[in-house]
């Protein structure tokens, strides 16, 4: 078995026996030139296109390329050598030849999906985590990657609940999670209901810290996919997005962690200034974000699907399906065809152009379709598998509508990815989108905190019954209820009261009216009797 490293002018030749052709691309990650495209003449001496990798060597800097550190032919790498596959097609085509012939060849590049003891003794070199890393994270590469290679299949189920033990006013709380692949209706988004004021942000907040700041806490998430339960380990989750649009939210979001070596990544999307949680984000600032994550998304083929699949989604509200949102792709496509070929989609000189470019398509955005916009964006970006996502309050900025749209949208990306979003939430249009499996009703009496789940299936469920389930006390003495209530204790009869309402009563009040007048008559006539 050889290997030769072509030109990038060269191509493989059309015959070939047990040889690995490596045709070099000049593409490079902040400077770190490390990518090659791999094909293959099998033992039978059929060509195989294998796909994109990268391959680099301890102590490599910017000056000196992968490429011009390899010998035209080699047998395999030597031990300062490490290389991965960059996307799960590659080792797709690898795991489709011959095993012992793959596992020879990834053994030869020292592959790291093959070989995950590697990584220990590479973690810190600099053009791991910039080049071979850059859009991929350890979790992708020991899980999704690594049953690729295996023959197994992209996404599995996976099992764990967060725990929090009692603290100062909180109580002891214990949730679990459970996402099936390919269950119907899917189960990768979960909700936290409950009025104002039991918890559900300090819950949220409590996760953040569970993942960012594991030494400073006593909550934590539990691995239960197995026979013994277990905390979760530092790249359970590939990454963890958190997602907060409230102005009165007294939670400092943790600084963003993006380097996935350093085990799970964290973003933040919303108000707060990531460097000083103090402030506030500005208009422009949010713009910003959201052109880079637009930019983020376009660079990648894959992500544009993505990213025009949640778009087509959220389309079903008239004024989103309006704005012709595919037009910012566009921008983006006749920008990189009119720039210099030398200037890449991550310089902070194109950034620039797009960013001035879209603006003025933005600005006409009401705040909250552009919060979904910079949402969903930033998430097709940022998801992968095991990812993530805790949303509190998605409903502050968006009418029903749009909220049900933005839910069946970020299923859709979640289910894809596989990867989970914790919702807190008072709507329930969120619990109409999701089965009963997948919600918490939460409740809390001074600081006892209790969860437990709906007593009816939530999914496609009337939204009143849904109302009542969750809120029913509340509601019972709240608005038109108290309003009922009140002309009950009158004395007047139902026709006189529904005549009273200029007979502007639905159908759900004179049910209630009725059941009111029945329950007071009947205590009337009790004390009468006795």
């Amino acid at each position: 078995m050889e290997f030769r490293v072509l030109p990038r002018s060269t191509w493989a030749p059309e015959t070939g026996n047990n040889t690995i052709y490596l045709k070099i691309d000049h593409w490079n990650d902040y400077s770190f030139v490390t990518m090659f495209h791999m094909s293959l003449h099998d033992e039978d001496g059929r060509l195989h296109d294998i796909g994109e990798i990268k391959i680099a060597f301890k102590g490599q800097t910017t000056e000196t390329d992968t490429y011009a550190k390899l010998p035209d032919r080699f047998e395999h790498l030597g031990e300062e050598f490490f290389s991965l596959g960059q996307g799960v097609e590659f080792y797709r085509n690898m795991a489709s030849l011959p095993s012992h012939f793959c596992n020879q060849i990834l053994s030869a590049l020292r592959d790291i999906v093959l070989q995950p003891n590697l990584i220990e003794d590479i973690k810190e070199e600099e053009v791991f985590s910039t080049s071979l890393l850059r859009g991929i994270s350890l979790s992708v590469i020991k899980g999704q990657y690594a049953r690729v290679l295996e023959g197994k299949a992209e996404l599995t189920n996976f099992k764990f609940k967060f725990v929090r033990p009692e603290a100062g006013h909180w109580g002891r709380i214990e949730l679990g999670f459970d996402v099936e692949v390919g269950s119907t209706p899917n189960t990768n988004i979960h909700a936290i209901i409950g009025r104002n004021g039991v918890g559900k942000t300090t819950l949220l907040n409590g996760m953040i810290e569970a993942i960012t700041d594991r030494q400073g806490t006593n909550a934590k998430f539990v691995d239960i996919d197995g026979w013994q339960e277990s905390e979760i380990s530092d790249d359970y989750f590939s990454s963890l997005v958190s997602v907060s649009f409230s102005a009165f939210d007294p939670f400092t979001p943790p600084k963003e962690q993006p380097d996935p070596a350093k085990g799970t990544c964290y973003f933040y999307i919303g108000l707060k200034d990531p460097k000083n949680g103090e402030f506030h984000r500005t208009i422009s600032d949010l713009q910003n974000d959201c052109s880079r994550a637009l930019i983020s998304c376009f660079y990648d083929p894959k992500k544009t699907d993505r990213w025009l699949d949640a778009i087509g989604k959220l389309g079903s509200d008239e004024i989103f399906a309006s704005m012709r949102l595919q037009k910012l792709k566009d921008i983006y496509k006749d920008l990189r065809n009119n720039t210099m070929s030398e200037e890449q989609s991550d310089s902070s000189s194109f950034q620039d152009k797009y960013i001035k470019e879209v603006s003025p398509f933005l600005s006409r955005m009401s705040s909250g379709h552009a919060i979904v916009l910079l949402t969903i964006t930033r998430l097709v970006a940022t998801v992968e598998e095991k990812t993530l996502v805790l949303l509190d309050e998605a409903e502050s900025h968006l009418h029903p509508p749009l909220l049900s749209a933005f839910v069946r949208a970020l299923a859709d990306l979640l289910q894809d990815r596989n990867g989970v979003a914790i919702i807190a939430t008072h709507s329930p249009v969120v619990l109409q989108e999701i089965p009963c499996s997948c919600v918490w009703k939460i409740y809390r009496v001074g600081s006892n905190v209790t969860a437990s789940r709906p007593t009816i299936e939530t999914f496609g469920e009337n939204l009143g019954l849904l109302t009542s389930e969750v809120f029913s006390l509340e509601v019972e003495r709240s608005g038109f209820h108290d309003l009922l209530a009140e002309s009950v204790e009158t004395g007047r009869t139902y026709e006189e009261i529904v005549s009273s309402y200029n007979n502007q009563l639905g159908f759900e009040g004179r049910a209630i009216l009725k059941a009111l007048i029945a329950n007071r008559d009947r205590s009337v006539s009790h004390d009468e009797t006795e």
